[in-house]
């Protein structure tokens, strides 16, 4: 089935917001270029080791939607599913995490609705991250929106662990072994032992 025949009279709708999910991931990633560009130049030492983003499919989407129980409409998505635009920043140091945060709180251009601490607070399978539903700030040609989107922020350690455990996820079919999701919560604090021992060792240089 083609997209315009599955969305009916609302495709223009749906492609008009995938578009404005476009734009605030490109604000969002020149943003952050500048902001690493300046953290440089200021201070020869930029948190951000790279930046990564992505687009939620429109599979994953209506799957989402499907288990919300919200009803296919461009507003329902727009209001209630806050991820479809993913920006992740990734860091060297667990420090810098909240170096991150603490500048992006005190922007303009940038509104955090909700934080979500998984650092502090871990997931049973051991996943460490912090998330970021906000909304960025988009000019468009004759008008200012503002635009949904999630920030997660992690640190070299914990996005290997992260991007490792999802492919293992994938190959099981969402049914890993007990013994290997044990494993895996081993390992995932073997990586948060190592964000600590690196911590540590950079404060003492830094002294």
């Amino acid at each position: 089935m083609e997209i315009e025949e599955f969305f009916g009279e609302q495709f223009h709708h749906w492609r008009e917001r995938f578009r404005y999910y476009e734009m605030a991931i490109t604000e969002l990633e020149s943003d952050l270029g500048i902001i690493d560009l300046d953290w440089q130049t200021r201070l020869g030492y930029s948190p951000i080791e790279h930046v990564k983003t992505r687009m939620k499919t429109l599979p994953s989407i209506i799957r989402k939607m499907k288990q919300k129980q919200l009803p296919l409409e461009v507003e329902a998505l727009w209001d209630n599913v806050h991820d479809v635009a993913g920006v992740r920043i990734v860091t060297s140091f667990r420090d810098d995490i909240y170096a991150i945060l603490e500048h992006l709180q005190t922007r303009d251009d940038l509104k955090i609705d909700v934080i979500k601490d998984y650092i502090e607070h871990p997931k049973p399978s051991g996943y460490r991250s912090l998330h970021l539903i906000v909304r960025t700030k988009v000019y468009l040609a004759e008008r200012v929106i503002w635009v949904p989107a999630e920030i997660q922020i992690r640190t070299l350690a914990m996005d290997f662990w992260a991007a490792t455990e999802h492919k293992l996820q994938y190959k099981y079919q969402q049914q890993i072994p007990e013994a290997s999701r044990h494993e895996l919560t081993e390992a995932a604090n073997m990586a948060d032992a190592l964000d600590t021992q690196m911590g540590r060792i950079r404060k003492e240089i830094l002294k």
